[in-house]
């Protein structure tokens, strides 16, 4: 399972072995507890990679294969693609800036997801 976490300081990203029924049921007992609200919905998020990354067209040969209805790339420019998937939203509110995306995929779809996410990560790290 992919777990994309949006705040005020930017997209984290993290893979998880828990399934999506566990992380959401976990966050719904979380929101219960403390009394604060909730919402959940279905929806589509989107970020972006280098074009020129290496991984790339493997994701898209591994989209070839199976996960077309759940992920999409997207040329955005000569520069980068964006990466779409299908999971579900929770957040405080139906109108949260902040919040958590959850998804699963394939195995191999979210382990290269992951790991690209990761080397953008480390690359923009080098060049703060």
């Amino acid at each position: 399972m992919l777990k994309l976490n949006y705040t005020d300081y930017g997209l984290f990203l993290e893979q998880l072995t828990a399934s999506l029924d566990a992380v959401a049921t976990q966050r719904v007992m979380l929101a219960v507890h403390v009394g604060e609200p909730l919402h959940l919905q279905p929806i589509q998020a989107s970020f972006l990679l280098p074009i020129k990354l290496p991984g790339i067209r493997q994701l898209k040969g591994l989209l070839r294969k199976n996960a077309a209805d759940t992920i999409a790339l997207t040329s955005v420019d000569d520069e980068f693609v964006e990466v779409s998937l299908k999971g579900t939203w929770i957040a405080n509110s139906s109108n949260a800036e902040s919040g958590t995306f959850i998804t699963a995929l394939a195995p191999e779809s979210e382990m290269l997801i992951y790991e690209l996410w990761q080397v953008t990560q480390r690359q923009t790290a080098y060049f703060m």
